[in-house]
């Protein structure tokens, strides 16, 4: 719903404030009709807790006059809007009432016109300062992203070799007051989750989760990046022992859990270095990374100089590769699946400590096994499959990765070429289902995962379909109905944007501006 402002009258005689309260359907405006007050006295008292947005009261009451009042109140709560009700048409009066900073001086006895003209001048005047508010507050945050940014792309320089561009002027600190330091890396596997919760504004988003992680690690002296190159991926400069990096992680993981983040890795280089070394302590930690147990869970990794390397098992051997060669030469894609998924352990990767390197190195050895062995198909097929199994090795998402597996043996034994034309069909799906449920809470990833496709496969052919993003046909599913809902006066702004899929009314009217380029209350009033 949209902002709901507060009116508090002021009268001393009850049948003008009766008068005022009957007078409107305050709802219908979006107006909180406060208890009215009896005189200026009552009014100072109560502006500092009900914090009313409009003040209507009386010129001529006890103890302080409305002259007075509004006086009172123009001086201290300047964000308040007056207006000002009298018998008597004396022009020095109402000359008083716009000097005192009132917007309007109505006659008594007050019309409904008449009031309905004052609130929508009064109105205006809030939303407009609201409106003001907004952009004032976007463009300074924008303006803190885009600097957190410059920053960023500064500390992510030194990882990538990009430090000494001819031309570009460095901003990096002295690394003699950060010569002894250790690192912490955090990766958030799961892209597409950390993009939704910032509505895919990357500044923003990695703006605020920087906010968060300096928050957690409370040190003074340390430096806090997001890699520019790996959005997901944020860097962390401190200087503590070993054990307060353990606390750290801790803290971390737990302010970031798997139920709503998805799964984490943290990376911890407990020896101390200077900036200048980052890049070599970087590519150390990554190289640690990949080590990390394949699953959904989050999970720490240390990388010391006194840590054995891990022993990884020959998951894929001559044997099984010539086993599945066998039986997709001889068209038994049951039997290949099964060596795959249970004599090889591919389902089991996660309940036996597969690493992500292991399910890496596994999946690209077996899609190759799988293209070489089958000489009928076109290979951008497993270059397809092999981009949904990317995706799944990104977000450690086995399901994701079993599902393109057998969709390889499914090319693999003829039943490609449907499998892949359906793709269109599977296009056509989503569109009709965005039809239907777009006031819904719908995502990419999750419109990808009901219908079984890897998500930005599934965008650009939903691009090149239709000619638009899939976000875009949501919205645009959106401001039709919204456009159909105006029609009926009855159907109040605040409600038909509740309908139609947003909580948040001031945001459904920049959206429906940027569509038609008219805000939603002009559009109502060119139908009427």
């Amino acid at each position: 719903m949209g902002v709901k402002y507060k009116v508090l009258s002021a009268d001393d005689e009850l049948w003008s404030r009766e008068n005022i309260r009957r007078m409107l359907s305050w709802e219908d405006y979006s107006i909180d009709f406060l208890e009215p007050a009896c005189d200026g006295e009552e009014v100072l008292e109560r502006i500092p807790e009900e914090k009313p947005d409009i003040v209507i009261t009386d010129i001529n009451m006890p103890f302080i006059s409305g002259l007075e009042l509004l006086d009172r109140i123009h001086s201290e709560y300047p964000d308040i809007i007056t207006l000002a009700v009298s018998g008597y048409d004396d022009f020095q009066k109402v000359k008083g009432v716009f000097m005192a900073g009132g917007i309007d001086y109505l006659l008594k006895p007050v019309g409904k016109e008449q009031l309905v003209d004052s609130l929508s001048k009064a109105l205006k005047t809030l939303e407009e300062r609201e409106a003001e508010k907004v952009v004032k507050e976007d463009n300074r945050l924008r303006d803190n992203y885009v600097s957190s940014f410059l920053e960023d792309d500064e500390f992510s320089s030194l990882l990538n070799g990009k430090l000494f561009r001819p031309g570009k002027e460095s901003h990096i600190p002295s690394t003699k007051a950060f010569s002894e330091m250790s690192t912490i890396l955090v990766k958030f596997h799961d892209v597409e989750v950390l993009k939704q919760s910032y509505n895919k504004d990357v500044l923003r988003m990695s703006y605020d989760m920087k906010r968060r992680l300096r928050e957690l690690i409370d040190a003074e002296k340390a430096i806090v990046f997001n890699y520019t190159d790996k959005v997901n991926e944020f860097i962390i400069e401190l200087n503590a022992t070993p054990a307060r990096l353990k606390f750290f992680a801790d803290r971390i993981l737990q302010t970031f859990p798997i139920e709503s983040q998805g799964p984490v890795t943290i990376v911890l280089h407990d020896r101390a270095s200077s900036l200048d070394d980052i890049a070599t302590v970087y590519r150390e930690m990554i190289a640690e990374l990949v080590t990390r147990p394949f699953g959904c869970g989050h999970s720490i990794i240390t990388c010391s100089s006194d840590r054995k390397a891990p022993k990884f098992r020959g998951r894929y051997t001559d044997r099984i590769e010539n086993q599945i060669a066998g039986s997709i030469a001889g068209g038994d894609i049951r039997q290949a699946k099964n060596l795959i998924l249970d004599t090889a352990g591919l389902k089991r990767c996660d309940v036996e400590n597969w690493s992500l390197l292991e399910v890496t190195q596994f999946t690209t050895r077996i899609i190759n096994a799988i293209a070489t062995a089958d000489h009928s198909s076109d290979n951008r097929s497993y270059e397809e499959v092999q981009d949904a199994i990317n995706y799944g090795l990104r977000t450690l998402n086995k399901d994701i990765i079993l599902e393109n597996v057998e969709l390889a043996l499914l090319i693999a034994g003829g039943e490609g070429a449907a499998e892949n034309s359906s793709i269109s069909s599977q296009v056509e799906s989503v569109y009709d289902y965005i039809g239907e449920h777009y006031m819904e809470h719908l995502t990419l990833s999750e419109l990808a995962e009901r219908f079984y496709v890897e998500p930005s496969y599934l965008s650009k052919k939903f691009s090149q379909k239709y000619n638009e993003t899939i976000t875009s046909c949501i919205t645009r599913c959106r401001m039709d109905r919204a456009k159909e809902l105006m029609k009926d006066e009855n159907n109040k702004l605040e409600v038909i944007s509740f309908n139609v899929g947003y909580d948040d009314y001031n945001y459904f009217s920049r959206v429906f501006r940027r569509f038609e380029g008219i805000s939603p209350s002009e559009y109502r009033k060119s139908l009427i």
